[in-house]
């Protein structure tokens, strides 16, 4: 299978890995049944193979709904 994304389509699938990945590391630790806690690293182990395809983008630039974000909160510093 293919999949073919955007620049910020891949931004954002990176930063959601990353998430969910930091996550899943704590379940993992918390998990007491060892075939759980197998499955759950498994997981892991896929997931973190696709972060690292993504990981030659260039640095993340915020969409723009973050930068509206940003700009109103410093106009509104002003009022």
């Amino acid at each position: 299978m293919q999949l073919t994304l955007t620049d910020h389509e891949a931004q954002l699938l990176r930063q959601v890995l990353e998430s969910y990945l930091k996550e899943l590391r704590g379940e993992i630790v918390d998990t007491d049944n060892p075939a759980f806690r197998r499955e759950l690293r498994d997981e892991r182990d896929a997931l973190v193979a696709v972060a690292e395809r993504l990981a030659h983008l260039p640095a993340y630039e915020p969409s723009a709904i973050t930068r509206m974000v940003r700009v109103t909160a410093v106009l509104t510093e002003y009022d």
